[in-house]
């Protein structure tokens, strides 16, 4: 077995976490050779290293769960058999995404709206697509997103869909809330009382609340879990964050200056009017 298989994925940390499962799975199918059998053990400590590197993605915790019951129900491990098992996953969640994105357009009619967006999410992503193929225009405000300035990405992809995108730093929100209809965020984790999103989230929804203006949320199934059902360590997992490097606030080090830098928060759903699924 070669020394790391997702080497490359461990170092993004730009992309929403369907673009981080779609990475791993791509890894995957490359990495497998048929006639090849892999050793379990060592295998199985990659996905641990993946999982902890990537603690709070719901899609990445569900594909990984099932490819370890597939592995440890499958000795040998076969190249071809690993690389059927991604396949069929793939091909079993392809269209959840789209169902979700096809749910909210039934739910809510976006044209002529002006829609402020956050962060750089596959799902975000999804729906601004559909609509782009339904030839439904709204303008969108995107946030740059700090201190990673995904957003800039998001922005890009919108422009290049033919959406009428500006940009701006999410402090200033206030600033054009007089423009915004409402709001439409992803998210990487959702539970009963509240949803995980990047940084940032939580004070745009407390500003969309202040101004009476509605707030949305766009997730798969697979990024629901049962509190209920998880051990608390892996709870804590989810909701515990590493820091993340101080250089991306702070360019040059500041004798008694503490830097903090983190990716993600908690958002209460009393803050969301309504969360649209594949269901």
């Amino acid at each position: 077995m070669v020394k790391d298989i997702f080497s490359g994925v461990l170092h993004d940390n730009l992309s929403g976490s369907g673009q981080i499962l779609f990475r791993v799975q791509q890894e995957l199918l490359a990495f497998c050779r048929a006639d090849e059998s892999y050793e379990i053990s060592p295998f199985l400590k990659q996905l641990e290293r993946l999982e902890q590197h990537f603690p709070h993605f719901a899609l990445l915790y569900h594909f990984v769960n099932k490819l370890k019951l597939f592995v440890e129900e499958n000795h040998p491990l076969k190249g071809h058999k690993l690389a059927a098992f991604v396949s069929q996953y793939q091909r079993n969640w392809k269209y959840s995404q789209q169902k979700a994105s096809e749910n909210f357009l039934k739910n809510l009619s976006p044209s002529g709206k002006n829609i402020l967006v956050h962060s750089n999410s596959s799902a975000i992503q999804n729906l601004f697509g559909v609509m782009a193929d339904r030839k439904i225009f709204p303008a969108v405000w995107q946030t740059v997103s700090s201190p990673a300035d995904e957003g800039i990405i998001q922005a890009e992809f919108l422009k290049n869909h033919g959406f009428d995108v500006h940009v701006f730093h999410e402090d200033a929100v206030s600033k054009f809330m007089v423009n915004i209809d409402f709001a439409v965020f992803g998210a990487d984790l959702l539970w009963d009382n509240a949803f995980l999103n990047k940084t940032g989230t939580l004070p745009l929804a407390l500003i969309f609340r202040h101004f009476h203006k509605p707030v949305y949320v766009l997730a798969e199934n697979r990024k629901k879990i049962d509190t209920t059902k998880i051990t608390p360590k892996r709870l804590q997992r989810f909701l515990r964050e590493q820091p993340k490097p101080v250089e991306e606030i702070m360019k040059k080090d500041v004798v008694g200056v503490h830097a903090h830098n983190y990716y993600f928060e908690t958002v209460p759903l009393s803050l969301v009017k309504q969360v649209f699924t594949e269901e």
